[in-house]
């Protein structure tokens, strides 16, 4: 039996991306996608809302830092990753995208802004935990 490992989600932006390298040099956009959810319970409309943290790399990632900004709506598709670092036993999921689709006009993210440094406890802890080799789980 075959598996499959891929995400589809179509929300909006929810803070100005995160842009940094990797130690190799690669350019890697973080940035969280909100996407609202709508159900039934008790016969009464519910709204709850999911917040999905993406990451993208190269160019896709310097497009992401230039034209995203809080706000921006996106279709995001790709596959999750793990990871764990048995060290701070902190683990999670990365939702790396393949491909990205901006809905609307893209923005434009002033320079000053590109170089931003990470700030999330989330992608300093995947940050710590890809230096030291326990991440990622592939």
């Amino acid at each position: 039996m075959g598996t499959i490992n891929q995400f589809i989600i179509d929300g909006n932006v929810t803070k100005d991306v995160l842009l940094s390298f990797t130690s190799g040099g690669t350019p890697r956009a973080f940035y969280t996608v909100a996407v609202d959810n709508v159900f039934y319970e008790d016969g009464k409309k519910r709204e709850k809302t999911d917040y999905i943290p993406v990451t993208t790399y190269g160019r896709q990632a310097e497009n992401d830092a230039k034209y995203l900004k809080k706000g921006s709506a996106v279709n995001v598709m790709g596959s999750i990753r793990s990871w764990y670092n048995a060290e701070t036993q902190c683990g999670g999921f990365n939702f790396d995208a393949d491909s990205v689709k901006y809905h609307g006009t893209p923005h434009r993210v002033p320079p000053s802004v590109e170089a931003a440094t990470p700030e999330d406890a989330w992608l300093r802890d995947y940050d710590a935990a890809e230096g030291s080799g326990q991440q990622p789980n592939q």
